[in-house]
């Protein structure tokens, strides 16, 4: 019987917005299946669930390379299925590449969360009377550079085994302030493979 991996999608928009820097990013929840913990993977299939082709290709490219980059060998789906227009995988494709890759796992990454608040830069106190305070702070205001916009990215990533279709691990990242989609995604994916190495279900190097 087929295995069924349609069951692993999910529907999501990946962020394409963003432009110069990254404060910070976490894993703000992980799980690991105890039972396969130590029990490394070898060989990986890609996939990043996107709403533009050159996100999932970006995204899928750097995670393969950080992941041959730790001994694991790895594919990106974007390099071994074509994408249809609606950018919808479907099954018998991905078991076509599981099987002639050898895969004995899957990645998929995908985005869950996108918040984006506004920040107001306050002055301090301007004295010498009101109507100092009021001139100064009325041209702070009209500066653009007065309100500031902060975007926080939430992405979750799932590790699969091919053969049982059980979820090894599941990880939540957290990234705040985020302006650069290239330094996001670098930051990510490494804090993936570290805590699967961690959890022994990537081979470690020595």
């Amino acid at each position: 019987m087929r295995r069924n991996i349609l069951q692993w999608f999910v529907c999501a928009v990946f962020c394409s917005v963003l432009a110069v820097s990254c404060a910070g990013t976490r894993m703000s929840q992980t799980w690991v299946d105890e039972a396969r913990r130590g029990k490394p993977v070898a060989d990986v299939l890609v996939i990043v669930i996107a709403d533009k082709t050159k996100n999932r290709e970006a995204f899928e490219h750097k995670f393969v390379q950080q992941l041959k980059a730790a001994g694991v060998e790895a594919v990106s789906s974007a390099d071994v299925i074509p994408m249809p227009r609606d950018l919808k995988l479907e099954k018998d494709v991905i078991l076509q590449a599981v099987d002639k890759y050898g895969n004995d796992a899957v990645i998929i990454s995908h985005l869950t969360g996108l918040d984006k608040k506004e920040v107001f830069t306050r002055t301090g106190p301007i004295y010498g009377g009101y109507y100092n305070y009021y001139g100064y702070t009325f041209e702070a205001v009209q500066d653009p550079g007065f309100y500031s916009e902060i975007a926080t990215v939430r992405l979750e990533t799932n590790l699969y085994d091919v053969k049982t279709e059980q979820l090894l691990w599941s990880g939540q990242s957290q990234s705040e302030d985020v302006q650069s989609i290239n330094k996001l995604i670098d930051e990510v994916i490494a804090l993936v493979i570290k805590d699967l190495q961690k959890n022994k279900l990537l081979p470690t190097q020595s």
